[in-house]
């Protein structure tokens, strides 16, 4: 397997932000095994490397500042958990679909949630759904939220739904954003691409992948279609302003179009 930024994720994706961060000046060791850190200097500034190994040969690489991306698991000790009737797992308090736990006096939201995105929106959407519910006697369900994610780097990746583009259950349709004109205006290097995942011979919208220095923004009509039953057809015959990037997202959905067109004879 080609080393990849994404093993798990789209190669088009891994593609581009690896292209946009070596451009940058950024050095990736993929397959990195650290063994030690060690501390060459504690002058100002602070000097130390990092000793491992890619499976072939030794690498040392010298740095400054060593961020560590080890995650988070929800604290959930000596909160009484247990006297109160909750029950927990190691990913946190476990809730039913309408966000009451073991003890249907107590709603719990956010990352103290086992099995949920650790997002600060949906974090922000469980305290809607759990007012709703617990408040107002309402049957929203968590199950039902569509929920998007972005990582802010240059440019941005954002995702929803399904974003596996293999297999033969669905049908992807792209639209590129190096000829969309606000891209070309704002001279970006970088300019990526938009996909939406459809299930089978249907314009239903399964999942989505964005690469764009407005990813994040961009993604939210998808979301919409997606928690409202619209199709990418919708989509594509939606007006856009131009000049936007948006006009890329409307773009997958042309896509779409055009591949139901019959050949005339």
């Amino acid at each position: 397997m080609t080393p990849s930024l994404f093993p798990r994720g789209d190669e088009d994706v891994a593609l581009s932000i690896e292209a946009a961060l070596v451009s940058d000046g950024v050095k990736l060791v993929h397959n990195m095994q650290y063994d030690e850190v060690k501390t060459v200097s504690v002058a100002d500034p602070v000097s130390m490397v990092v000793i491992g190994s890619d499976g072939h040969e030794k690498i040392e690489v010298e740095c400054d500042l060593l961020l560590v991306a080890a995650g988070r698991t929800p604290n959930t000790s000596n909160l009484g958990l247990e006297d109160a009737g909750i029950d927990y797992d190691r990913g946190g308090i476990i809730v039913d679909d309408l966000l009451h736990s073991s003890n249907p006096n107590v709603l719990a939201v956010g990352d103290c949630v086992s099995g949920v995105p650790r997002l600060t929106h949906m974090s922000g959407e469980m305290a809607k759904v759990a007012v709703q519910n617990g408040i107002f006697n309402d049957s929203w369900k968590l199950s039902s939220l569509v929920v998007p994610a972005t990582m802010y780097t240059e440019p941005e990746y954002a995702s929803v739904g399904r974003t596996d583009t293999e297999g033969d259950d669905v049908d992807v349709f792209m639209a590129s954003i190096e000829h969309n004109d606000r891209s070309i205006l704002e001279g970006e290097e970088h300019p990526g691409f938009v996909k939406v995942l459809c299930a089978k011979g249907t314009d239903q919208i399964v999942g989505a992948i964005i690469v764009s220095s407005r990813a994040g923004e961009m993604i939210n009509e998808i979301v919409l279609a997606m928690s409202q039953g619209i199709g990418l057809t919708g989509i594509g015959r939606s007006i856009h302003s131009y000049p936007t990037l948006g006009e890329s997202v409307m773009g997958a959905g042309l896509s779409y179009i055009r591949s139901q067109w019959k050949i005339l004879k």
